[in-house]
């Protein structure tokens, strides 16, 4: 059976998240088709950031000029803050918190672009040119606290663009994750039952299957991060996992056909109910005189990854890599058919 026309869920963007936020990553969850999927930024538990200074000087008219210094900034993502960690020009050890969501010119406002930005704080030093160089004459400062010699502890910052994409943070094989989802389909096939449990020929024997525990169209999302870049950071891809169930193929071990036809409403309500009439019974089919009734369930996967990047986010259909469909068969199923037998009347 063809599976369904189109292999994913139905969003077609996804929404920049922060990646400290993440908190189920390497781990299946169901996920509601239709419901918003995050790209989360990148970034990383572990240190990341900018790895060396830049230095430059900025002479004003006169005798009077300014030194500067960008010290780089390193970053560490939590669950509800970015900590950030510098030594200013002196060896004075900085260190504060990022508002994740924030957008503006302090250190603590840098949350949306330290995951596609190097960070660096801004310290400044007045000076005075001697012999065509400017020659400093008072203490490293945050450029942004005009001057004030104040222990500096949300400092402005410099920002560098830091190209960051899949060729340098891969994404990681999603394979394992996917062979667990298999398992789990084999592992709920059910079992086959009928009625009446001894069929008669030419009438309607009913077949269905009890007991199978994986849903017919199902969503899980995984977060898997790639590994670091040179700078630190990571992507955080998402992945949206589809199960879709194509249906059952019965084979109802009967040499004069394989047809389906409509179950008697005495068979009741069951999961992925059928019926079948046999023209013979089953005496002489097999030892053990019955016939033997499989079902061939299949499923279909389809993958699809979202992420955020440099250059935005960013949404793909995944090969998953697995033959399809994928078949699961529950334990073969004896079915008795026998014949109407006559009892004579009358005296004997």
């Amino acid at each position: 059976m063809d599976g369904p026309v189109t292999g994913h869920p139905s969003p077609s963007s996804c929404s920049p998240t922060y990646a400290g936020t993440v908190s189920n990553d390497s781990r299946l969850v169901t996920y509601q088709a239709g419901a918003t999927i995050s790209c989360y930024r990148p970034g990383n538990t572990g240190p990341y950031g900018a790895s060396s200074a830049i230095s430059y000087t900025a002479p004003a008219n006169g005798t009077y000029c300014e030194l500067f210094d960008d010290v780089p900034v390193t970053l560490e993502d939590f669950p509800a803050y970015i900590r950030a960690a510098w030594t200013a020009p002196d060896g004075t050890a900085g260190v504060g918190e990022i508002d994740p969501s924030a957008d503006g010119a302090l250190l603590s406002q840098a949350g949306q672009i330290a995951a596609t930005d190097d960070i660096y704080a801004v310290y400044a030093r007045q000076g005075t040119y001697q012999g065509g160089q400017c020659q400093p004459q008072g203490p490293w400062v945050d450029y942004c606290g005009a001057f004030q010699a104040s222990p500096v502890t949300d400092p402005c910052i410099l920002a560098q663009p830091h190209i960051i994409t899949p060729a340098t943070s891969p994404p990681p094989s999603i394979t394992p994750y996917l062979q667990e989802v298999v398992k789990e389909i084999h592992a709920g096939a059910g079992t086959i039952a009928s009625l009446p449990m001894r069929g008669l020929v030419n009438l309607p024997t009913c077949f269905w299957i009890n007991g199978i525990t994986v849903s017919p169209d199902t969503y899980q999302t995984l977060v898997l991060a790639g590994p670091p870049d040179p700078s630190g950071r990571r992507i955080y891809y998402t992945y949206v996992i589809h199960v879709w169930f194509g249906g059952v193929e019965w084979n109802f071990d009967d040499p004069f056909g394989n047809d389906q036809v409509q179950p008697n409403v005495a068979c009741g309500q069951h999961p992925q109910l059928t019926a079948h009439s046999y023209q013979m019974i089953s005496d002489k089919r097999h030892p053990d005189h019955m016939y033997e009734v499989t079902a061939a369930e299949q499923y279909y996967i389809f993958v699809t990854v979202y992420w955020d990047d440099s250059y935005g986010t960013h949404e793909l259909n995944v090969n998953p890599g697995i033959q399809m469909p994928i078949t699961v068969t529950p334990p073969p199923y004896g079915q008795y058919v026998g014949q109407v037998e006559g009892i004579p009347v009358g005296p004997s």
